[in-house]
């Protein structure tokens, strides 16, 4: 049998009682020494299991795995994975190739920095796609992972940066001289992962973070060295964490107080921290969209050709053009508006930038469902509820014919204006008393002592 054997993040004690029983009874111990490394030695963990162990680098275990899998035929065969062994798709693959040969396999769970990052405070389920970042060259500089943190970000979501380690690692010369010499093994740290961050950002200019964006380092998580810093990216870039092994978070739109109060210890600046803190989210209001993004170029061609005079298309959001617009809509696009409710126009709006004024981006969300909240909202709680098939297609429909090839999906939208944030609360309290008042005026019809109950609703809108 195949054993996959997690040994958790820090050093030889870390192993389950499990996964101890486990290696003491395998024919042979190998030790995955690519993916991630303990903070000891390999003979601080023979000596401690009582047990030699094999050495498998990336070449052995993704090349001549058949080593491994022909032992496991006929024998307990223990493979050791820092971490959870899940916690890579090596892994995956290594069992699915003993799958194929018929061979048993277990795996014996254990601590992962996927769960243990929550020792920062962050809640785990603010967590988004986690990403990879490797060491940049001069000719490669890779930027996948930035796609996926903005998609994060578009959702309010925390990112968890993993980062690369070069171990047993040929230089190119080396290499394709076929000579097995090895470079010295590099961990990259928090403060270079934090440089390379805003070298793209600078270089895609998408606006996915910035210098003062919000971040978490962390080094040698699950040790008893265990170090935390928290501040802004140009902060972390700047900042010493000591040895490996390192690990970034970036933080999303969606946080909690609570958030802000753990990792405050962690602040490399405190004072700081809290006018970042409190910029980039202490005044914000929170919508969470079901819709699309309409270019502001395209609204104003919108607003300017079908003259739609009450609508103000720098804000949507400001006195009656939202209702203008959705008036609008439903006079020009009334196949898919009929099977849609009143349609909202959402601005996102930064506070801090050098103007504060709309608009704050080159776009607004045509939506179809909001919810709006000056706190934390339970994202699947919402999206759960889903959309009509109708409704969607209809969506669809609309967003094709102002706004062909943008993304249809749930988005949470940040609005730092106050005056915003307080028309938002009448917006909510008139739509309840209009309800009590609909209601009344039912009760009227059948009954003439109504008319006092409605004078009492009236009462409590003022």
């Amino acid at each position: 049998m195949l054993f996959l054997v997690g040994l958790g993040l820090a050093d030889e004690t870390d192993i389950t009682l499990k996964g101890l029983n486990v290696v003491k009874a395998a024919s042979k111990v190998y030790l995955e020494a690519y993916t991630s490394v303990l903070l000891v030695n390999q003979a601080k963990l023979e000596s401690y299991y009582g047990r030699s162990i094999i050495l498998a680098d990336r070449d052995m275990v993704e090349s001549s795995s058949d080593e491994i899998l022909a032992a496991a035929v006929t024998d307990d065969v223990a493979f050791l994975v820092v971490g959870d062994p899940f916690g890579a798709t090596t892994h995956t693959d290594l069992l699915l190739r003993a799958r194929e040969l018929k061979i048993p396999t277990k795996t014996i769970h254990n601590a992962s920095v996927m769960s243990a990052v929550g020792a920062t405070g962050l809640q785990l389920y603010n967590f988004g796609q986690t990403v990879s970042m490797v060491f940049f060259t001069d000719t490669w500089k890779p930027s996948s992972f930035y796609d996926r943190i903005k998609e994060n970000r578009q959702v309010g979501l925390h990112t968890l940066m993993l980062l690369d380690i070069k171990v047993k690692e040929q230089s190119i010369e080396n290499l394709a001289r076929g000579r097995k010499i090895f470079e010295p093994p590099r961990y990259m740290t928090a403060a270079q992962c934090a440089a390379q961050m805003l070298e793209i950002e600078r270089d895609r200019g998408e606006g996915a973070y910035g210098p003062d964006s919000l971040a978490v380092g962390v080094a040698r998580l699950g040790a008893d060295q265990q170090r935390m810093a928290a501040g802004t990216l140009k902060q972390i870039s700047e900042f010493d964490l000591g040895p490996p092994l390192h690990s970034l978070v970036l933080l999303g739109k969606r946080v909690h107080d609570l958030e802000r109060d753990y990792i405050r210890e962690y602040a490399i600046d405190e004072t700081g921290f809290e006018k970042n803190w409190e910029e980039q989210y202490g005044r914000m209001s929170v919508f969470l969209v079901h819709g699309f993004r309409w270019a502001r170029n395209e609204i104003r061609v919108h607003v300017v050709l079908q003259e739609v005079d009450d609508a103000a298309p720098n804000n949507l959001m400001c006195g009656d053009s939202e209702e203008a617009m959705d008036e609008n809509f439903r006079e020009l696009y009334p196949g898919p508006m009929a099977h849609l409710p009143p349609l909202r126009f959402i601005e996102p709006l930064n506070p801090n930038t050098e103007k504060f004024k709309y608009p704050s981006e080159p776009y607004a969300y045509v939506a179809d469902v909001v919810v709006q909240s000056e706190d934390v909202i339970d994202v699947t709680e919402v999206m759960n509820k889903g959309i009509r098939a109708a409704q969607w297609d209809a969506m669809a429909d609309l967003r094709d014919i102002i706004a062909k090839g943008e993304k249809i999906g749930w988005f949470v939208v940040h609005n730092g204006d106050r005056h915003l944030a307080q028309q938002e609360r009448l917006r909510k309290d008139e739509e309840g008393v209009n309800g009590m008042e609909d209601e009344a005026n039912a009760v009227e019809k059948s009954d003439k002592k109504a008319g006092k109950f409605k004078k009492l609703f009236r009462g409590d809108s003022r």
